[in-house]
């Protein structure tokens, strides 16, 4: 299995990236294990059901190692993840053969992973702005940290009806193998910036974001 090393982000804050060889019989098995009687959703596609197999095996896996209390996940009305005890934070995210899970209990928290292709580059002109489609257009792996950036802004804010262009600002910065740049949240209602964490890796690109809850 895969699993790289959970990556400590506070005293109570664990990320984790899984690249998924497994099948989905196995997947099943593990999940039980950690929480018998657990409820699994058919879904049409075996490569879905696997993806929210693993999702969840790694995202119960960091949350045994950081002691929470016994806890299920389920699914929100916005489809997003939530823990079933108070003041836990659980974000997932799938491309893929890999599955990824951050869980804090301190901080909001989303996350996303995005491999690297041709999809992010060819659609960058529906989700960014013109000053974001100028910042990427000689540098098609920031597209995919911008798509990646938005799709962990909107499963941090937890609510629908988010334009990717409209409601979700990035900022310009100079891309290293790490690091971080600011997003924004903007509707008529609230307006927050956030630290977004990057990592650029060979196949794929991954950003986080822990904010205050």
């Amino acid at each position: 299995m895969p699993l790289l090393p959970p990556k400590p982000l506070s005293s109570i804050s664990l990320l984790g990236l899984w690249q998924v060889e497994e099948p989905e019989e196995a997947l099943r098995e593990q999940l039980l294990s950690r929480r018998p009687g657990h409820e699994i959703p058919a879904f049409k596609a075996l490569s879905r059901t696997r993806e929210w197999l693993a999702a969840r095996v790694l995202a119960y896996t960091l949350l045994d190692q950081l002691g929470a209390p016994p806890l299920s996940l389920h699914t929100q009305p916005t489809g997003e993840p939530a823990c079933s005890v108070e003041g836990w934070e659980v974000s997932l995210t799938h491309s893929g053969p890999w599955v990824g899970a951050l869980v804090s209990g301190s901080h909001r928290v989303g996350i996303d992973i995005e491999i690297l292709g041709t999809k992010a580059p060819r659609l960058a002109p529906r989700f960014l702005t013109e000053e974001e489609l100028a910042a990427v257009a000689e540098d098609p792996e920031k597209a995919h940290l911008y798509w990646s950036a938005k799709e962990t802004l909107y499963k941090v804010y937890r609510h629908r009806k988010l334009d990717f262009q409209e409601n979700l600002r990035l900022q310009d910065f100079e891309r290293q193998p790490s690091g971080t740049f600011t997003g924004r949240i903007c509707t008529e209602s609230f307006d927050q910036n956030y630290d977004v964490h990057y990592e650029v890796h060979p196949a794929f690109v991954l950003t986080y974001v822990l904010a205050s809850l």
